[in-house]
């Protein structure tokens, strides 16, 4: 429980945003690390905080600072993505736990550091930044790109048959072909060197096509393409069930069948951090500490998305077909240039960690209009809002 006399707080809580509780450049590199003292084992115990939001969400990236009374030293870490932090090996005795994040209000509670099973000892934060317009992703309604209309022809539920990355991952297929086995109507021949897909009772070659355009110089060997390249591939049975747009002309048919590849697109991959990097919001706090970033309330234009190409993430299945809402607050600074730095990027709260990767997707490629001080563009920590609300009215699939 909170002590209703506490120290007064050594940092102006109206520099929430840009104040710092502690130096930056004694934040541990890696996220959510056990901090340990170089103490003596029989005067020292351990010690385990969350830091939360107001309403209960873990909180990642938080600065924590534990302070016994007795101790000549701070400990410090930051808390890991589900709000947590470990001290192990402090001194014995009554103390402090502050922790402070951008965008929420400093704070502290009173602690007691024992040689017995430490209690988890709880400290929420009150969110006092003004926040943008949320993202509200609303089903697969609103996505753009080729895998839009996948998704939209999807929930159609016209006559094909889908899958999606996620599909393809969870049946691990080890060549194409094997996609289709268990599908009904297809039948898979095998003659000589090359697996034959055949669909109904067809004795001809389905109609392939890639990414929007159509392969129609011979049969396709659909073993060459490894299935795990794909982010959705859509198999129709016959002419009446194929979307206008894939029904082929007069050099090429689709009275066999048509199957549509839509490939993943290139991206780059989170890089990996080693033991000693700075985390996420480690160098946020570096960026804002040389003068090379800024918080909202230091700008005079904040930055904003640019709304005439919002991109939106793609609801992951198992949220989607469950019909589960969640959200993501994300963190990240924008560049003069209007593009996301993704090192610096992380999931503040969520509700699902399956939402981070979609979210982080969309960030990466989304254009901002960059943030403006003294007539200047300036780079700026944008925490940006991300509702998924599932569409009522889509049919689920089967």
């Amino acid at each position: 429980m909170r002590a209703h006399s506490r120290p007064p707080l050594t940092f102006p809580t109206a520099l929430f945003c840009g104040a710092l509780l502690f130096p930056p450049g004694s934040l541990l590199a890696q996220t959510g690390a056990t901090v340990t003292a170089a103490i003596g084992a029989d005067s020292t115990g351990a010690f385990r905080g969350a830091i939360t939001t107001a309403d209960g969400i873990p909180l990642g990236g938080a600065s924590v600072r534990l302070a016994i009374d007795r101790a000549a030293n701070h400990f410090i870490s930051e808390s890991d993505d589900n709000g947590n932090v470990v001290f192990t090996k402090v001194p014995l005795g009554k103390g402090w736990l502050h922790a402070r994040r951008i965008g929420f209000r400093p704070d502290s509670i009173p602690v007691t550091v024992s040689n017995n099973e430490p209690p988890l000892a709880t400290l929420s934060l009150t969110r006092v930044a003004v926040e943008l317009s949320a993202v509200r992703v609303l089903g697969r309604r609103d996505i753009g790109g080729p895998m839009g209309g996948f998704f939209r022809r999807q929930q159609a539920n016209g006559g094909g048959r889908f899958f999606t990355a996620q599909d393809l991952e969870r049946r691990n297929p080890s060549n194409m072909t094997d996609v289709f086995r268990a599908v009904p109507g297809i039948r898979i021949e095998s003659n000589g060197p090359m697996n034959h897909v055949r669909i109904r009772n067809s004795r001809c070659a389905p109609l392939v096509w890639l990414d929007g355009q159509p392969l129609f110089a011979g049969e396709v060997d659909l073993d060459s393409f490894d299935p795990h390249t794909f982010e959705g591939i859509e198999v129709y049975s016959g002419p009446a069930s194929v979307p206008v747009e894939f029904q082929g002309n007069q050099r090429m048919s689709s009275a066999c069948g048509t199957i549509v590849l839509w490939s993943k697109r290139g991206e780059m991959r989170p890089k990996k951090r080693k033991k000693d990097d700075p985390t996420p919001v480690a160098l946020i706090m570096q960026l804002i500490e040389k003068g090379e970033a800024f918080v909202v309330s230091d700008v005079d234009v904040a930055a904003y998305p640019d709304s005439s190409m919002l991109i939106k993430p793609i609801y992951p299945d198992s949220l989607f077909e469950a019909q589960t809402a969640g959200s993501v607050l994300a963190e990240f600074v924008v560049n003069t240039k209007g593009r996301a730095v993704m090192e610096t990027f992380s999931a503040m709260t969520t509700s699902h960690r399956q939402l981070v990767e979609p979210v982080r997707r969309a960030v990466q490629q989304q254009e901002f209009v960059p943030a403006v001080r003294g007539g200047k563009i300036v780079q700026q920590v944008m925490q940006l809002p991300f509702h998924f609300v599932p569409d009522s009215t889509a049919r689920r699939r089967r």
